[in-house]
């Protein structure tokens, strides 16, 4: 999938879900994906940086983490 169709999809189940629609599959697939992103962006052993995004010097936890965390505040 390309990027433009995973936001596609996510906005189509948002709106199911706004009217009262939702597939439980579909909501597994998103909770597994993000589930997927999380278990990338894992600290590395002294806690400072991000094992994915240490080539681009991001400290731990990184923009990605961040925005996940704010999100399911």
């Amino acid at each position: 999938m390309t990027h433009d169709e995973i936001i596609a999809k996510m906005d189509d189940f948002n709106i199911g879900l706004s009217n009262g629609f939702g597939d439980v599959k579909t909501l597994v697939q998103f909770v597994n994906a993000l589930r997927a992103v999380v278990e990338l962006h894992v600290p590395t052993d002294n806690l400072i940086w991000c094992e994915l995004c240490i080539a681009s010097n991001m400290e731990y936890p990184c923009p990605t983490i961040q925005t996940i965390s704010k999100e399911l505040e």
